[in-house]
């Protein structure tokens, strides 16, 4: 049997003149979440609805375990309750009108699941996700993330082939957010479940996902390991969407087969940076150049303690923010530059305090401007 769960070959869907997803493709592996994620309008959720069936495609085509459910070319389209598929929606859509037990039973009511079978099933999946003894309770009734996982039972009750997540998590508060992603995640190693997840919550994505396709005007932009895409960017998009990036520009000093040293401008001119050349990038010198680094890997030293010698630029703390796990400062390089860094917590660190910044050329990207 094959592996691949699910695939999408060139699909496409336009609202008028709205392009909502244009020629995406991709395939999701049986037993991984694999997450749609981007922001607002960039077709995330409409390739979603389009794998539910709630929407037909304008061209291309998708295939479920081998079957081929939606073909604009051979004009088939297979209806959303003959894909055996479980979706969560944003909204939960949990019946008011119903218990606990029937919220869950109703999708095996439809399927003609009678009797003890019903019930075993029922019971089996609300122990599973921390809801059992709550059968008789009013759906009305329960906290946030209580109808969560009862959105989740009511979607796993019938073994679905795949399962659709719609931000399952945006109704939560950040704490429960926080706690329903580890339980997500070990529920779906214990069950094996396929997932196809949709956010926009960067968080979400990185830590829940084997695969993501950052998605950007109805594309994937670029798929892969969560790490690997914060790593290793394909794209200056898929680079400043996925956490944060200190941009400095600049023109290519001299440039040789893997590494490119670059001379900074404006009121940073005389400084010179070196960094990794881009996935795909070509540059020569002379070029308009960016170099781009996470703050995460820039060396801090101050003048008590000096950082690494080379590739290094001077700041001052502008502001200074304590949140938490770390200090989040506006460091100004120059009356005209400034920066975001992240500080260790445990440090002495102090607004208006001078620092030395290391920027090590294994961790710096240089780009096309």
């Amino acid at each position: 049997m094959s592996d691949t769960v699910l695939r999408l070959d060139g699909v496409s869907k336009s609202y008028g003149t709205v392009q909502a997803v244009d020629g995406a493709s991709l395939e999701v592996d049986r037993g991984e979440v694999f997450t749609l994620l981007g922001p607002s309008g960039c077709g995330k959720t409409t390739t979603l609805r389009l794998v539910a069936g709630l929407e037909d495609p304008d061209g291309g085509e998708i295939t479920l375990r081998g079957r081929l459910v939606a073909s604009v070319a051979r004009r088939l389209f297979v209806p959303p309750h003959k894909r055996n598929l479980g979706m969560v929606f944003q909204s939960y859509a949990i019946w008011p009108h119903m218990s606990v037990f029937e919220n869950v039973a109703y999708p095996l009511k439809l399927r003609g699941v009678r009797g003890q079978a019903m019930r075993d099933r029922v019971a089996k999946v609300l122990e599973l996700v921390g809801l059992g003894g709550l059968e008789r309770r009013s759906a009305t009734l329960l906290s946030g993330g209580q109808m969560q996982r009862l959105a989740l039972c009511r979607a796993l009750v019938y073994e679905p082939d795949l399962l659709l997540l719609d931000e399952p998590f945006s109704n939560l508060d950040a704490k429960l957010r926080e706690q329903m992603r580890v339980e997500l995640k070990l529920l779906q190693r214990r069950l094996g479940i396929t997932v196809l997840f949709v956010t926009h919550d960067q968080i979400e994505a990185l830590s829940l996902s084997n695969r993501i396709a950052v998605m950007s005007r109805g594309r994937a932009e670029q798929i892969g390991s969560p790490r690997s895409l914060y790593e290793q960017p394909a794209s200056a998009f898929v680079r400043d969407f996925l956490g944060q990036t200190v941009i400095l520009k600049g023109r290519v000093d001299r440039a040789e087969s893997q590494t490119v040293a670059i001379a900074l401008d404006g009121s940073l001119a005389g400084q010179t940076l070196a960094g990794r050349i881009a996935p795909g990038a070509s540059l020569s010198e002379g070029a308009p150049a960016h170099v781009a680094v996470r703050p995460e890997d820039i060396e801090v030293g101050s003048n008590d303690r000096p950082a690494a010698r080379g590739h290094t630029l001077v700041g001052v703390i502008e502001a200074l923010l304590f949140v938490g796990d770390r200090y989040e400062a506006r460091v100004a390089l120059s009356e005209e530059q400034r920066i975001l860094l992240f500080l260790a917590r445990g440090g002495d660190w102090r607004e208006g305090q001078q620092l030395q910044l290391h920027f090590p050329p294994d961790v710096v990207s240089v780009w096309p401007a």
